[in-house]
């Protein structure tokens, strides 16, 4: 027979027990308990270059140009940064089509973005062929945040121009530049993604003529700057983009 005694002992020695238990089980439940968790966000919106006005005088100079020879209402404007702006052959490799090239500088997509009203969007062209991002990315933009900014770009034209079509080149690997070359790519996924669900829009992979069958990049492309293509470099776009921008012309 228990006595209140000896249970009172059992209480005694049992309680602490207990206690002890009951504390590790909450620290234990405290410690596997999901964590609340946000998903890691970029932004995308477009941003100010640095020095906003640094290629004013080239947009003057086009807008003097446009005031001289008439605006393009219809043909092909190609614009974007040096990649474009460095196409002297442009004319004679587009030769039978009307083309009009407005690339500058080192532009990024918020710097066209920034003189889209004055020197693009006066225009009537049936084909814009585009060409940026790849200082963005060089310049320290995200390859989410280039996707933003051509989003945007890409909205404003098809608001602003409606019949129009885009052809958007992708941003080319380069000997200078090679160490980018996976951001490149990642931005370029993001905006073919979105380019596939408008039919007014068309991407164009231009590393296809820029590299071997190892994905090893053509040396004999580029000039001694190791970024900007030579004669060489520009036939292989040619014999890419062309048969494509006389296809959105149909």
């Amino acid at each position: 027979m228990i006595t209140l005694p000896y249970l009172c002992l059992m209480i005694k020695q049992i309680l602490p027990l207990f206690a002890l238990a009951l504390l590790f089980a909450c620290q234990s439940n405290t410690s596997t308990k999901p964590q609340a968790t946000t998903a890691p966000t970029s932004s995308v919106a477009p941003e100010p270059a640095a020095s906003p006005d640094r290629f004013e005088a080239e947009i003057k100079a086009f807008e003097q140009q446009d005031q001289a020879n008439g605006l393009l209402t219809d043909g092909v404007l190609f614009t974007g940064s040096s990649s474009i702006r460095m196409w002297k052959s442009l004319e004679e490799d587009m030769k039978g089509i009307k083309v009009l090239n407005r690339g500058f500088g080192g532009a990024t997509i918020p710097e066209v973005l920034q003189y889209a009203e004055r020197y693009l969007l006066t225009h009537q062209p049936q084909v814009i062929v585009f060409y940026c991002g790849e200082n963005d990315i060089s310049e320290g933009a995200s390859p989410e945040q280039v996707y933003g900014r051509f989003k945007t770009f890409a909205e404003t034209v098809r608001e602003k121009l409606p019949d129009t079509k885009l052809l958007y080149l992708s941003m080319k690997p380069s000997l200078s530049r090679w160490n980018l070359w996976e951001k490149y790519k990642r931005g370029d996924q993001l905006i073919r993604a979105y380019i596939y669900d408008y039919p007014q829009f068309t991407y164009l992979n231009t590393a296809k003529t820029m590299l071997d069958e190892e994905g090893e990049l053509k040396p004999d492309i580029f000039i001694e700057d190791g970024l900007h293509m030579n004669a060489k470099g520009y036939a292989g776009w040619t014999e890419h983009i062309r048969p494509v921008v006389e296809k959105l012309l149909q």
